[in-house]
């Protein structure tokens, strides 16, 4: 709960700047300037995801585990090669930006006319690629504080030393801005790490193997299964604009962004303190048994107001965060609401195989079932129910996904939640279904009074409960 509070402060501090900061840039760029610097972040983010190999997370892994054994000298051991292996990636990755910089301007631009652009693009795709496995490393180490003031610094960098940049030299300044934003990254994630006395020692290749090829194969595994879902959200978008039209993918586009901003930052707070924590007891069963079923009973109780306050507030989200025009989409964030929910529930047990190393498990059941079913129940409820379908879809989408992994869970890892668990589950699906199911009624002032007392009900019995879990609310007898 302090990690997800921690991270859910400084994620949303961080949306609150960067939105400053993405008025600003529109204001010194104008449309096309920020074309520009949209598709160059977007080609570095592409590159950087091939170069690193997957390896962030495979890092946290091995370092929550390392941690938890409390030998120094094994923990420095895999800090040192999980370095050792960046700066290869970081280099490779540098060097085919060089290599291919005609090439990628070409394919990204239509000329190559920003050819230079990329050139200057690789001290970027270098440093950002070296500042995230350092980020990778505070993680593993689980640093929560530092990591917060890292992702501050990082957007205070971006605001202060990008924007002036773009106003004193226009286009010109926008890769310089990408460089100076990724070293300052860089050197702040280095520097504390260092001032967590995590230091490097020398090392042989050979006598290490397994463990970096452990890394190496685990790293791929996670990389391949990102491309797979980059594929069918591809694909999902492309079906959307052939079969109904570019306005559907704009208001999908639309919904999607919103829900991400508004309730993404529980999923990034729970993704950066659960994961290593998890990694780090991964091999005894009866320990992974209760973190998840903790996490997810906090989650669920941070998720079901939240969604409640979707449904209730979709109109007025609609209005302040995008236009009247896009008016149309409220059913369809009003059902992602629903969606979220059970993707909340499920999320936790997605950890499980990856947090254990089974490369095997995560591969076929997150990166070909996961996108396959998500792929395939989208196009089938987008032809039936329209765009209106695309958060139904997300919705079955992640109920079957969570009975799935809770089946393949229980037979692989002994898994099983808990009485208390379902007990929770059931009672917050009756908040939420209800909240939804009063949005349809005909008269619009009892629909929002009905939908707010609800969402009222949900939250105190969420508070409550963590309360008496946490007791950050003290109260005395009379």
């Amino acid at each position: 709960m302090k990690g997800t509070a921690i991270f859910g402060g400084t994620q949303f501090f961080a949306i609150l700047v960067n939105l400053i900061r993405g008025k600003l840039v529109a204001l010194f760029l104008g449309p096309e300037g920020m074309g520009i610097s949209s598709l160059m972040m977007s080609s570095m983010n592409t590159i950087q995801q091939f170069s690193s190999l997957g390896l962030n997370l495979s890092i946290v892994k091995e370092i929550s585990k390392a941690k938890e054994t409390g030998k120094e000298e094994k923990l420095l051991l895999v800090i040192s090669i999980a370095r050792a292996l960046l700066r290869i990636t970081a280099i490779i990755g540098a060097l085919f930006t060089i290599l291919f910089s005609r090439f990628l301007s070409n394919i990204t631009f239509g000329n190559v006319d920003y050819y230079w652009y990329f050139i200057l693009l690789s001290i970027a795709v270098f440093f950002t690629t070296m500042s995230n496995g350092e980020l990778s490393i505070l993680q593993g180490y689980r640093a929560i504080k530092k990591l917060a003031y890292a992702s501050i610094i990082g957007s205070f960098t971006g605001l202060f030393v990008g924007v002036p940049l773009y106003y004193w030299f226009g286009y010109d300044a926008i890769v310089p801005a990408m460089i100076v934003l990724s070293l300052v990254n860089f050197l702040f994630y280095r520097y504390t790490s260092y001032k967590l006395t995590i230091k490097s020692i020398i090392f042989k290749w050979k006598e290490h193997s397994p463990l970096i090829k452990k890394m190496l194969l685990l790293g791929i595994t996670l990389m391949i299964a990102s491309l797979l879902g980059t594929l069918a959200n591809y694909i999902l978008n492309t079906y959307i604009g052939r079969y109904g039209s570019l306005n559907d993918v704009g208001m999908y586009q639309a919904a999607n962004s919103i829900t991400n901003q508004y309730i993404g930052i529980v999923f990034t707070a729970m993704g950066l303190d659960y994961f290593p924590r998890l990694a780090a007891i991964s091999q005894d069963n009866v320990k992974v048994k209760e973190m998840v079923n903790q996490q997810i009973e906090v989650v669920l109780f941070l998720m079901a107001p939240l969604c409640c306050f979707l449904i209730l507030l979709a109109p007025l989200v609609i209005e302040v965060l995008l236009t009247k025009e896009f008016m149309g989409i409220i059913s369809l964030i009003r059902w992602m609401g629903i969606g979220l929910f059970f993707k909340a529930f499920a999320f936790p047990l997605g950890y499980i195989s990856f947090a254990k190393g089974d490369r095997k498990t995560f591969f076929w059941l997150e990166g070909v079932m996961g996108n396959l079913m998500s792929l395939v129940l989208g196009m089938i409820s987008y032809f039936i129910w329209g765009l209106m379908g695309m958060g139904i879809s997300l919705c079955i989408t992640y109920i079957l996904w969570g009975g799935l992994y809770n089946i393949i869970t229980k037979r692989l890892y002994e898994f099983e939640l808990s009485t208390n668990t379902y007990k929770i589950l059931a009672v917050l699906i009756i908040f939420i279904s209800l909240t939804f199911l009063f949005s349809f009624l005909n008269d619009t002032f009892f629909s929002y009074v009905f939908m707010g007392l609800s969402t009222f009900m949900c939250s105190l019995f969420c508070l409550f409960h963590l309360n008496k879990r946490l007791k950050f609310i003290r109260l005395k007898n009379k």
